[in-house]
């Protein structure tokens, strides 16, 4: 039986089976889904049991509760799935089955911890996000703005179809086929570029120059590393991803306003950071530790707020 526990600034945090949770939320509806998904890690914590069999069963597993995310993605919508080495494989075929294979945008490397004592492999010191779209020509993606003024190459080696076209645009002009390169960005990017005077040449070579700052899929910066020790905590939701990864993601892919998912919510990073930035929400557990943990976090941030 789903049980609403929360309801208040637009977050709604529901306690109860995620798949039948999910089943409940209207088609197109969610702007942003990010889960940090059962790792599969075979585990026992204090409230729930990270055991879903073998690799096959926890596809199964996570088949229709993937399907129902995807269902309930709005058209712009993106869905970031948080795993590790143990499923993370497994997963991307399944919401490449999901979200088509077309609609895979990348994977993404959060670094945890440091080197730890492993003695017969090698250390395993990062997590993988899965991000997929739904629609690969129709998607949220905000830049983050820095302070410093930089340029950004914006072709690299080797012609590639559809990219190695000759750009002319007004007084600006280069063929990157000549010089056996290609565009990195399509030409509508290019041609926006343009206009808002950010297409320059440096040494001959088209750069961006903005107060954008790129990222890559490796996120390793401090404040994304686990901010608890491995050693002194072992109950649930001891552990939470650090709240950077999450401003990030809400960030970059949703709007003030937006509503963004967590179906695995734990102790409630997401919904925190989401109320934080000003968007709307859904979110569940099936613990009831989860959900007291969560509304008792979000209760003190609304009293920070007042």
């Amino acid at each position: 039986m789903v049980e609403l526990k929360f309801n208040k600034r637009g977050i709604k945090v529901f306690k109860g089976d995620n798949q039948e949770v999910l089943e409940g939320i209207p088609s197109n509806s969610i702007n942003l889904t990010y889960c940090d998904i059962l790792y599969n890690s075979g585990k026992n914590f204090d409230d729930y049991n990270d055991n879903l069999g073998s690799p096959k069963e926890a596809v199964e597993w996570y088949r229709p509760r993937m399907t129902e995310m995807h269902r309930t993605l709005a058209e712009n919508g993106s869905i970031y799935i948080h795993c590790n080495w143990r499923l993370d494989s497994y997963v991307r075929v399944l919401l490449d089955e999901i979200f088509g294979i077309e609609n895979f945008r990348n994977r993404i490397y959060r670094q945890h911890s440091g080197i730890r004592g492993f003695v017969e492999n090698y250390d395993s010191q990062v997590d993988i996000i899965l991000y997929y779209t739904k629609d690969r020509n129709n998607f949220v993606f905000n830049e983050l703005i820095g302070d410093e003024l930089r340029d950004i190459p914006l072709i690299e080696n080797g012609d590639l179809e559809g990219r190695s076209f000759e750009f002319n645009y007004k007084d600006f002009t280069y063929n990157p086929k000549a010089n056996n390169k290609h565009w990195l960005v399509p030409k509508g990017k290019l041609e926006e570029l343009y206009k808002k005077g950010e297409l320059v040449l440096v040494d001959g070579v088209p750069h961006r120059r903005t107060y954008s700052i790129p990222l890559g899929n490796l996120w390793n910066e401090e404040e994304m590393l686990d901010q608890y020790s491995r050693i002194d905590t072992a109950d649930s939701y001891d552990t939470p991803k650090p709240p950077a990864v999450l401003d990030r993601i809400i960030k970059i892919g949703s709007n003030e306003g937006d509503v963004v998912a967590d179906f695995f919510m734990g102790g409630g990073t997401t919904p925190k950071r989401t109320l934080k930035a000003g968007r709307k929400g859904v979110f569940c557990d099936i613990s009831e530790k989860a959900c007291n943990t969560t509304v008792n976090g979000l209760e003190e941030i609304i009293q920070e707020m007042k």
